[in-house]
């Protein structure tokens, strides 16, 4: 009896964990949605240049009818969400007006004054919790802050804040300041009021936030979600707040935060250089003739700005989602009674969402039942090639010094376990060790911080450890390969080593993202 209740507390312990599979399961076709559309469009997605998606999940009348998760990931991993945290602050505030808590016509003054100077200019006392919501603080982003500031939101009220209200600027520290504003208007953590308020009643039983120096969540990015629990944050807004005949979150705020309140056309488009209007002159051709070739119209995704929530409103259709870096998106459409959620890794996430609104929303509203495509196994690709090659004599027994890049790598060691390659990238946080196989996915679990591309001080507190992550190697020729993906992150790193004598070339990329992209130059040295 005592061994039966053990291993009955652990697979409900288990179970907890796993906490995926709560959402009704459907088919395509059963709700009314061809299973050829479906996929051609997540085939389509997945075909997309620097495009990696780990997870896709599609729910219609409520039910789940489609559903991917491309091996190395798996159902049961968290995801960082980025900035699509930031529709989750977004519920938060509404939680709190719900309880008349505070109002979004307060004044910010009134709730954190003690983080602005002691001279107030008259465009930041008139700065409002709309504002904040809406992206309209005035203020020209500083993204040093995180980094270099023990208190953000000191060092943020210091700024100009002279363009209060006028026009969208998009500052993750209008979202940290929000969240700082629930967590002294409740005495409690953000996190812990959506979990108890929100969370709790749709099972969302998985998750954690980042916490900035301050203690408080990060909140315009950081939160970990399984895909599931995104699909039902999804289903919940479309749902106007309402699960299981209860009103979590009134109506009239989901529908505020879900619409547009704000152009965000006008963060490009006004205070330009003469420069930057010739570069949105050209830019604005180039789109216009892809347009007309592809049927595609790659700014669609700019059009609008609700409480830290975008809208598109398209000639047939309107939609809104949850957005973050890499193409972390909770998309939904209303009129067909849809939700997509995707996760992944994108150089640029406005192509997925144009292939969504083409290839599936007005396939959708024309009811096509047919679509010539060929589904793709979902797996994210890993480096094909030998396991070995002469060349790694030279490169087992040396340390690759690197010049400065765009990465902050110093040096690069590789050594062998067994089959396995073990590979040590130091930067300016230490050394981070991936262990690859050949052929297969190395899972490996451990407290090692994952590459992340949010740069802050006292980085990833509050987010549960351990860490999992996958890597793959291949030579290909005399070109050493490299995969690793964080899988309860998202974040990947690609490298390719190539030796020339004593020195060495490093073509290094993390997450697609130009920025964080380059061709590394550096010299073999004896290791210490």
């Amino acid at each position: 009896m005592r061994r039966l209740l053990v291993i009955l507390i652990l697979a409900l312990s288990l179970n907890a964990v796993a906490q995926v599979g709560d959402l009704p399961r459907s088919t395509t076709e059963a709700e009314g949605v061809s299973d050829w559309l479906v996929r051609s469009c997540y085939s389509q997605l997945a075909a997309l240049p620097e495009v990696d998606l780990h997870h896709f999940m599609m729910l219609r009348h409520g039910k789940v009818i489609a559903e991917w998760h491309a091996a190395p990931y798996q159902a049961e991993q968290l995801h960082t969400l980025y900035s699509a945290s930031k529709t989750v602050t977004a519920m938060a505030v509404g939680l709190a007006v719900d309880d008349g808590l505070l109002t979004v016509d307060d004044k910010v003054s009134k709730h954190l004054r003690d983080k602005m100077p002691a001279t107030l200019s008259p465009a930041l006392d008139s700065l409002t919790v709309r504002n904040l919501l809406m992206m309209a603080a005035g203020r020209e982003p500083d993204l040093t802050i995180p980094e270099g500031e023990a208190d953000w939101l000191t060092a943020w009220f210091a700024g100009d804040f002279s363009g209060v209200g006028q026009r969208f600027i998009y500052d993750s520290m209008c979202t940290h300041a929000l969240a700082m504003i629930v967590t002294r208007v409740t005495g409690q953590p953000m996190l812990d009021y959506v979990r108890g308020r929100i969370f709790t009643p749709l099972h969302i039983t998985e998750a954690d936030w980042e916490l900035a120096p301050d203690s408080v969540e990060t909140a315009g990015w950081g939160l970990r979600l399984q895909t599931e629990s995104e699909a039902k944050l999804g289903q919940f807004m479309l749902q106007q707040g309402e699960w299981n005949g209860q009103q979590l979150l009134s109506k009239q705020w989901m529908h505020d935060m879900t619409q547009r309140l704000i152009s965000t056309r006008e963060e490009s488009e006004q205070e330009m250089s003469w420069w930057d209007h010739v570069v949105h002159f050209f830019r604005t051709i180039w789109h216009e003739i892809r347009s007309w070739f592809t049927g595609y119209n790659i700014d669609d995704y700019y059009l609008g700005y609700g409480y830290q929530t975008k809208a598109i409103q398209h000639p047939r259709a309107e939609c809104y989602f949850a957005a973050g870096y890499g193409g972390q998106l909770i998309y939904v459409v209303p009129s067909l009674d849809i939700v997509v959620v995707i996760n992944g890794r994108a150089a640029n996430y406005g192509d997925e969402l144009n292939t969504l609104y083409y290839q599936l929303v007005e396939p959708m509203l024309d009811e096509e039942q047919t679509i010539k495509a060929t589904p793709v196994v979902p797996a994210i690709e890993m480096p094909r090639g030998e396991a070995t090659h002469p060349a790694e004599q030279l490169l087992l027994n040396n340390t690759i010094v690197l010049d400065e890049n765009l990465l902050g790598l110093q040096s690069i060691e590789v050594t062998r376990q067994g089959d396995d390659c073990i590979f040590t990238m130091t930067d300016k946080r230490g050394p981070l060790r991936a262990v690859a196989a050949c052929g297969e996915w190395r899972i490996t679990t451990g407290d090692e911080r994952p590459i992340y591309i949010m740069e802050c001080r006292e980085q990833l507190v509050g987010t549960q450890r351990p860490f999992t992550s996958a890597a793959a190697y291949a030579w290909q020729g005399d070109t050493l390969a490299l995969r690793l993906d964080w899988l309860d992150g998202g974040d990947n790193r690609r490298l390719k080593i190539h030796l020339d004598g004593n020195n060495a070339t490093v073509i290094a990329s993390d997450n697609f993202d130009p920025l964080l992209t380059d061709t590394i130059h550096g010299e073999l040295g004896v290791r210490n």
